[in-house]
């Protein structure tokens, strides 16, 4: 029997962790065990401490490199593992400048292709700001191309957090959808809130398909199911308004912050990384760790104002930062997430030293930590 994987995919800050942690919840409440498989291009993982503290889930990681490329062959590794511990699904959240297409692409291979199945690729874009990621972005070509991927391969787009999209923003991302894929289902959503049922069709334990019953190349009896009923279950409708009203699975805020609701979600990278047709799936992203001085050896402490006004100093250069950061002595440490040109925090049971991962366009590393270390004298 082959275990069935769901790819989350979506650019950084899109809502990706979120919609994990609804996924984990909706896993637990049917009796499911799920395998989680983590990638981070930078060396410190904010995500999947996220996962560990607030679904008590392990995780497996793949830290310091891109899952497409430099962490490619440690793909079937990190599945292996996963499949030792017999889930009943897996489910895969990509960092936010992978191409989804190549993670189904090894899937397919030999080693892998008779133990697991694409089951389904769900992709997140932010209401708020994805009609600027062409010219925000046009100089890293290489980019704006994975991101257009990144929507191509979905089987369901989640237009998420449009709550915060400016009036008449909707028709215009729905057809930007359309453009690219036809085919996907469409929901329009607030904190990553789906109808998880239609998601997880077909991976309960009693119903999961024979392998012999998955041909190479066919749909998976969900994706089939999904297809057919895309603009009844998940919402596909041209009008936003009616979509809305018919298919969005939680209206309004519902429980938990903003700042927990809209933060959980990004990653970054060290720079252009290629994959199977030899083009670069990003040229001008990169990430920065910052660290904490030793508090003996630091006169100020940081504060909230001081950090967010550190943010908009980067300006459009800033895509995502998250991290658990330390503030006056004696506070409980604080996840911070920046994402768009929103802040978030939340306070963390996180153990480990504080840390803050920046990542951007053509950061200037040494600038960066220049100044990040003026905010503590």
């Amino acid at each position: 029997m082959k275990t069935p994987v769901i790819i989350l995919s979506g650019f950084l800050g899109s809502g990706k962790t979120t919609l994990l942690l609804s996924v984990l919840k909706e896993c637990s409440a049917r009796g499911l065990t799920p395998g989680i498989l983590m990638n981070e291009l930078g060396k410190r993982d904010v995500d999947g401490t996220i996962l560990e503290e607030q679904a008590g889930v392990q995780v497996q990681k793949l830290l310091d490199g891109c899952v497409c490329c430099s962490r490619k062959s440690e793909l079937p590794q990190g599945l292996s593992t996963l499949l030792e511990r017999s889930p009943d699904v897996i489910v895969i959240e990509l960092t936010g400048v992978a191409d989804p297409e190549e993670i189904r692409r090894t899937l397919q291979e030999p080693g892998l292709a008779g133990r697991v199945r694409h089951h389904y690729t769900v992709t997140m874009l932010d209401a708020e700001n994805v009609l600027e990621f062409n010219s925000r972005f046009s100089a890293d070509k290489e980019l704006v191309r994975t991101l257009r991927r990144q929507i191509e391969s979905a089987d369901l787009v989640a237009v998420n957090k449009q709550d915060l999209a400016a009036p008449g923003t909707i028709g215009k991302i729905e057809s930007m959808i359309r453009k690219h894929n036809p085919e996907a289902a469409i929901v329009y959503t607030e904190y990553s809130r789906i109808d998880l049922s239609s998601l997880l069709d077909g991976v309960d334990r009693s119903q999961r398909p024979k392998a012999a019953a998955v041909r190479a190349g066919a749909q998976s009896p969900a994706q089939e199911a999904l297809s057919s009923q895309a603009q009844h279950r998940f919402g596909g409708a041209v009008d936003p308004a009616a979509s809305h009203a018919r298919h969005l699975a939680h209206n309004g805020h519902g429980a938990g912050s903003t700042a927990t609701a809209h933060a959980h979600e990004g990653h970054g990278g060290h720079g252009g990384h290629k994959h199977h047709d030899e083009t670069a799936s990003f040229s001008k992203v990169s990430t920065v760790t910052l660290t904490f001085p030793p508090a003996e050896q630091s006169p100020a402490s940081l504060s909230r104002e001081r950090l967010e006004a550190f943010f908009r100093e980067c300006g459009d250069a800033l895509l995502r930062a998250k991290g658990h950061v330390a503030l006056a002595r004696h506070e409980p440490v604080q996840l911070v997430q920046y994402a768009g040109t929103r802040t978030f925090w939340e306070t963390s049971r996180y153990p480990g030293a504080p840390y803050l991962v920046m990542i951007g366009l053509n950061l200037n590393e040494a600038r960066l930590k220049e100044r990040w270390s003026e905010l503590f004298r």
